[in-house]
């Protein structure tokens, strides 16, 4: 209005508007179980992952925006911990060969893609809006906000879901000879939360800009492989990260393709 560029009762009509849909939100945000709280305990035994305080046990009962439960796509049972296969994977642990440049990807993953992975990614899904030009598309532009952000918080719950139902020990307790980069995220280890996460947002993201399909996959992928290169995941805790990120992913992008946004763009895609 200030600008001259509307009218006063089109700013009073876009308030109106924009309050009835953000308590919408924030109704379904005081429902949508974030608020419960933990009652239950650490389970004791071989192979289970030992500790105090564990993050956020509670996440995996959140309710989802796109999965129709949080178990749809539960991971099958990992390696048992004393198993040939998992003392495989110590084995692997132990001897990678760590570099400089290993060591320093991993710290960078530890950063961009734990705490701060919805930063991070916003960066490039910022960077990314622009060079497709969707700054001359508000809803096209909305849409891509929504859809990165909707996998990635269906990933975190469906991945909390499966590490707080098996409670997977980690590298360093299972082996004291297993020294990892960092400290080790105060979670069980199945399935890599970096492999859920990561994995599952780059290929909505290369859904979105298909241009860069194949440079968003490389990222999600370092970020994941990131976890054996710290020494603080086993190589099946990343698998099985790969394809719970895969499966949410495509039931995020079958839901985009039915939003009727190909149509309001006369059939095609972003960046054709």
């Amino acid at each position: 209005m200030i600008a001259g560029v509307n009218y006063p009762s089109d700013v009073a009509a876009g308030l109106a508007l924009g309050r009835q849909v953000a308590a919408l939100v924030i109704t379904r945000g005081e429902t949508d179980g974030t608020d419960a709280k933990w009652t239950g305990s650490v389970p004791s035994g071989p192979g289970t992952w030992n500790g105090t305080n564990p993050i956020l046990p509670m996440a995996g009962t959140w309710n989802p925006w796109v999965l129709s439960s949080q178990s749809e796509f539960r991971p099958s049972p990992p390696i048992p911990y004393d198993s040939p296969e998992k003392a495989a994977e110590l084995v692997e642990l132990r001897n990678f060969p760590r570099t400089t440049q290993s060591n320093n990807e991993a710290l960078f993953w530890e950063a961009a893609g734990g705490l701060r992975a919805h930063q991070y990614w916003n960066e490039q899904l910022s960077k990314k809006s622009l060079e497709y030009r969707l700054d001359e598309n508000p809803p096209r532009a909305a849409r891509s906000l929504v859809l990165p952000f909707v996998t990635l918080y269906d990933a975190a719950i469906a991945c909390w879901e499966a590490k707080y139902t098996y409670w997977a020990i980690r590298p360093f307790q299972l082996d004291l000879e297993v020294k990892p980069v960092f400290t080790t995220p105060n979670h069980p280890s199945y399935p890599a939360a970096h492999a859920c996460s990561s994995i599952a947002v780059t290929l909505v993201l290369g859904y979105l800009f298909p241009r860069d399909v194949e440079s968003f996959a490389a990222l999600g992928e370092r970020a994941a492989q990131s976890r054996i290169w710290a020494g603080i995941h086993y190589r099946s805790d990343v698998d099985a990260g790969r394809s719970l990120a895969i499966a949410i992913a495509d039931k995020v992008i079958e839901r985009a393709k039915r939003d009727g946004a190909d149509a309001l763009n006369g059939g095609k895609r972003h960046g054709r």
